[in-house]
């Protein structure tokens, strides 16, 4: 009788290979996926503006043609900032020497010009009424003012003069009298010059 050699069938064998190397390429796939969804919050995170110097943020309103707020107050040393992104139409902030002012203030603070995303922030060092307005639209009247600490001091007033004499016409009434006093004192003077001096009698012994 002839002995058949023994035949090792691989074909389940090469199933289990398979099968864990679709295993080891599912846990890869899972693994990069779990990644990429923690590390997602991270980069939004880092792509929002931080604002934590900020002790006032201000943006633009509704209507595109103001500042949402026009008059805030802030202590010495806070930092305002003035933040807005993908406006219709562009705007800045320019320092303004008055509340009614519509030119800019060459040696004031200035965002640059105008645009429709902007990130301009200015610390306050020192009391102050800030006033400002955005250049392309003044004639909107959109303008806005910052209180910081006790603001502006008022400007001092203008010394009152006071009058010198008290009597309406003093000053001539005493020229005329140092007139009439010197007339006096030439008269006497002069009579003084020309009256005749008595000879003298020699005395007999």
């Amino acid at each position: 009788m002839k002995t058949l050699p023994l035949v090792l069938n691989d074909e389940p064998r090469n199933m289990s290979r398979t099968n864990v190397a679709l295993m080891m390429i599912c846990l890869m796939v899972g693994t990069i996926g779990v990644a990429s969804a923690q590390d997602a919050p991270s980069s939004q995170t880092q792509n929002e503006t931080d604002t934590t110097e900020c002790a006032v943020i201000i943006s633009i309103d509704d209507s595109g043609l103001a500042y949402d707020q026009t008059d805030v107050s802030v202590a010495v040393g806070d930092t305002v900032c003035w933040i807005w992104e993908n406006e219709s139409m562009g705007h800045n902030v320019a320092e303004t020497s008055g509340p009614n002012d519509n030119n800019r203030k060459l040696s004031g603070v200035y965002s640059g010009e105008a645009n429709h995303t902007v990130d301009f922030r200015h610390t306050f060092t020192e009391d102050e009424t800030f006033y400002y307005m955005c250049e392309p639209h003044v004639s909107m009247d959109m303008r806005g003012t910052i209180t910081v600490g006790n603001g502006t001091p008022p400007a001092a007033p203008a010394p009152v003069e006071e009058p010198t004499n008290t009597v309406p016409g003093f000053g001539i009434v005493a020229v005329v009298m140092s007139a009439f006093a010197a007339l006096i004192l030439i008269r006497v003077e002069t009579l003084r010059m020309i009256r005749p001096v008595a000879s003298r009698v020699p005395r007999e012994v």
